[in-house]
């Protein structure tokens, strides 16, 4: 009779963060011996006299909460080594690699990670923290599949959404994008940046009039997103609106009236519509704001010619 015997993702993934852990201690070298991670006094005492893995966990908790993400991330690893098989060990494991992460390890961070989903760790964290390293790192198929995972256990997830749809689009997958957000169960919790990149997906695929309802559905709900006003008014432009285009620059001028790019952009446009004063005061104010580059002085410069031929 031959038996089948099945070690299972749990042991592999044991045996290859057990390589993480000794290579994060043998860099760290007992940080918290050192002035630079100073545990408190309650857990100084504890951490006399061989203390176990918890007192560990304990510290590496501490250390996180007071944002030293690097002596958390040791205090952690000598804890899982210590105690491989300890409760909860998968999720000692994802505080480990989120500390990697916090403290700039990120590809430690993102292997450490990795291995904690092999061992089938639930928490839909693992996802949207793993699949928020991967984009930094430009490893934009991976972190595509762990956005997936996340919405696979919460349909509704809006950093799940936000980060799968920036994917999308980054990747001209515009179809895919469409589908995912112009769903009836999303219209009504939509981000501005969920509701911005379906605008544009649909704006990049010619379909103008759905791409302004979307965007104007999200500047309803997101009134104060200049990304979503700059983008409607783009999207009215080459529907030949250009009232409309204006009003929409002109509300977010008025909610934004330090920011020199909002000011810019209704000056560009007014110039095109040949409101030449209105445009001069707007672009004007862009440049003192400091916004002063090349095609805004190109325009205001056009601006005054015309008002000089007016005269």
């Amino acid at each position: 009779m031959q038996l089948n015997v099945n070690y299972g993702p749990s042991l592999l993934s044991r045996a290859a963060l057990h390589c993480l852990l000794a290579a994060a201690l043998a860099s760290g070298a007992m940080l918290w011996a050192d002035a630079t991670c100073t545990p408190p006094a309650e857990l100084k005492a504890r951490l006399q006299d061989k203390p176990a893995a918890a007192v560990y966990n304990d510290l590496g908790i501490w250390f996180a909460g007071k944002e030293q993400y690097a002596c958390s991330a040791e205090a952690l690893a000598t804890s899982l080594q210590m105690e491989p098989q300890q409760k909860d060990m998968a999720h000692i494991a994802f505080m480990f690699g989120v500390s990697l992460l916090f403290s700039g390890e990120t590809r430690d961070a993102i292997a450490a990670l990795e291995e904690v989903e092999k061992m089938d760790y639930r928490d839909i964290k693992l996802h949207l923290v793993l699949a928020s390293a991967l984009d930094s790192i430009h490893s934009s198929e991976r972190a595509e599949a762990e956005w997936r995972a996340a919405i696979a256990q919460d349909w509704e997830n809006s950093t799940a959404l936000d980060g799968l749809s920036n994917n999308l689009n980054a990747a001209g997958n515009l179809a895919a994008t469409i589908t995912l957000l112009d769903d009836p169960k999303v219209l009504t919790q939509r981000t501005a940046t969920q509701s911005l990149n379906l605008g544009m997906a649909y704006a990049k695929t010619g379909k103008l009039a759905e791409a302004a309802n979307a965007l104007r559905d999200g500047l309803n709900t997101s009134p104060d997103a200049q990304a979503l006003g700059a983008a409607l008014a783009d999207v009215l432009v080459q529907m030949g609106n250009t009232s409309e285009a204006i009003a929409v620059l002109q509300l977010q001028a008025e909610m934004h009236p330090e920011n020199a790019q909002a000011q810019a952009e209704l000056g560009i446009l007014l110039a095109q519509a040949k409101d030449y004063s209105s445009a001069k005061m707007h672009l004007e104010k862009a440049i003192a704001l400091g916004d002063g580059n090349a095609e805004i002085k190109e325009n205001l410069e056009k601006v005054k010619q015309a008002l000089e031929a007016k005269k």
